[in-house]
């Protein structure tokens, strides 16, 4: 009976722990590197859905600014002495200056506006009527600045084409570019006493200006698109270190238990 209690107790002694049995496996590289990518795949999509959505509320806010703009300037446009403007002999007249100063004072308030005039149809061909800007080539083009009556604008987009032919505002998606320069557009339908379409009225801004009001959203994104590349390297950084001081633990824990076994039986090591 004694003998079987020390046989037993032996067994138990060299018996090896069953949690020494487990292999772990340990990849620290390949985990820290699969951890950081995912860490900056999920800060990246966060970042570019805020983005996407914050750009097309400042566009949404641009273009309304401009249809607001434009909506109370058509409203101050007399539709019934606009039809009577058919010759560029007409621009020295008192009804064609006094007609212009509504236009003017938008362009004087609102320093965002590059240009503010009206446009007709007659054969299919649009022409521009109304225009407040001083003549000129103040931006250099090789093009007078202002336009005068009955002047041909062969570059109308189709978005212009489109408010004749549907006699409603309409707003510019993006910048569009003709030979007076890119700019981002809204044109409103003016009517006489009537309420008969007489012409429309164009607002303009500088894609440029466009862009500017754009840009701090960009460079915020960018900025934040560097900080979760950093915060990424920090998060794999941190797995790496983490996963290979365990490993090194467990490969330690192993080699303790190994050397004392062996002197426990009576093994050198």
């Amino acid at each position: 009976m004694l003998n079987t209690l020390r046989q037993g107790e032996r067994n138990i002694t060299t018996e090896r722990p069953e949690w020494l049995n487990v292999e772990y496996r340990f990849y620290p590289l390949a985990e820290a590197i699969v951890i950081g990518v995912v860490a900056f795949c999920a800060i990246f999509i966060t970042t570019w859905f805020i983005y996407y959505h914050t750009l097309n509320a400042q566009k949404g806010e641009i273009r309304e600014g401009l249809l607001r703009s434009g909506s109370i300037g058509a409203l101050f446009v007399n539709g019934d002495i606009h039809r009577q403007f058919t010759a560029r002999n007409q621009e020295e007249s008192e009804a064609y200056i006094k007609a212009l100063e509504p236009l003017r004072k938008i362009m004087q308030t609102d320093s965002t506006v590059a240009y503010v005039y009206t446009l007709v149809m007659k054969n299919n061909k649009v022409y521009f009527v109304l225009d407040p800007t001083p003549t000129g080539d103040r931006d250099h083009n090789g093009i007078d600045d202002k336009s005068h009556i009955m002047d041909p604008y062969p570059d109308a987009s189709q978005l212009v084409l489109r408010a004749f032919r549907e006699q409603k505002k309409v707003v510019a998606q993006e910048p569009y570019t003709d030979s007076w320069g890119s700019f981002l557009s809204a044109y409103i339908p003016v009517y006489d006493s009537r309420h008969q379409f007489v012409c429309l009225l164009g607002i303009d801004i500088r894609a440029d200006n466009y862009q500017e009001r754009l840009a701090p959203i960009r460079r915020a994104t960018i900025r934040a698109m560097v900080t979760g590349f950093f915060v990424s390297f920090l998060i794999a950084a941190l797995v790496w270190f983490m996963r290979n001081f365990s490993k090194i633990m467990n490969h330690s824990r192993h080699k303790i238990y190994e050397d004392y076994m062996r002197l426990k039986n009576g093994e050198k090591v």
